[in-house]
């Protein structure tokens, strides 16, 4: 007799029977969080120029699996993971000699008076600037990043065929994909982000090198990521396109 469960592993994805992707997204942060303690300890045994590398290996990788799945629903359901993000950003990027100062309180260290902790102990460094002096994409991003390629390959090569059926191509517009009822799931999300960029960058068809679409749109979503405040992330930095 199989047994009816609310969730279930598969492939890496935790898919629950309401597919919300909490037991996902809680199971992936705490991962992440995990991650974050690894590369604090290896961060000062590598050298400078690796830590980008290090980053992408053992952070991003678990980060964007299988994200064009799951990564769909609301911003406000990837706080977790954008804040477990943001905490490695600062880990392998960050200021670290500043945050080591705040802990530098004893009367050897500073001048008589300047022990006492003021608010600024409980500010931490801003992430927008790392992410942009990095060329690193948010999880939001990442989310839109692999999501468009996916569909771009899907649509051009036509396979694999059970997912290229599930999109509803314009006949007047070849390279327009009419959107199914809005949802969180990878049909209407990506048929949606599609259009959206291809009336952005002005694509007309799907001829284009796929190496070429990966350079032109990560371009496109970095410049939309440091747009507006110089240090404070808004709802627009992860929903509009740039040029």
């Amino acid at each position: 007799v199989i047994k009816q469960v609310s969730e279930a592993k598969f492939l890496g994805v935790t898919i629950d029977d309401k597919l919300s992707w909490d037991h996902h997204i809680k199971n992936l942060n705490t991962k992440l969080r995990s991650c974050c303690g690894r590369l604090y300890r290896l961060k000062n045994a590598l050298p400078k120029s690796l830590h980008k590398e290090i980053y992408h290996t053992l952070f991003e990788s678990h980060l964007a699996y299988g994200i064009s799945v799951w990564g769909g629903v609301s911003i406000n359901k990837l706080k977790p993971l954008f804040t477990a993000q943001k905490k490695c950003m600062r880990i392998m990027f960050g200021d670290t000699e500043a945050f080591l100062d705040k802990f530098r309180t004893c009367a050897r260290s500073r001048e008589y008076g300047s022990q006492i902790l003021g608010q600024e102990f409980y500010e931490e460094e801003h992430t927008k600037p790392l992410f942009t002096r990095h060329d690193m994409l948010t999880v939001h991003n990442l989310y839109r990043y692999h999501c468009i390629i996916e569909t771009y390959k899907v649509i051009r090569l036509r396979q694999p065929i059970a997912i290229y059926g599930l999109f509803n191509r314009s006949r007047r517009r070849d390279d327009l994909l009419i959107t199914p009822t809005p949802t969180h799931n990878y049909t209407y999300m990506s048929a949606s982000l599609w259009n959206k960029y291809r009336q952005s960058s002005g694509l007309q068809d799907f001829t284009t090198a796929i190496c070429t679409l990966k350079t032109s749109l990560k371009r496109s979503l970095l410049d939309s990521q440091k747009r507006y405040e110089i240090d404070t992330w808004c709802d627009l930095n992860f929903s509009t396109f740039g040029r």
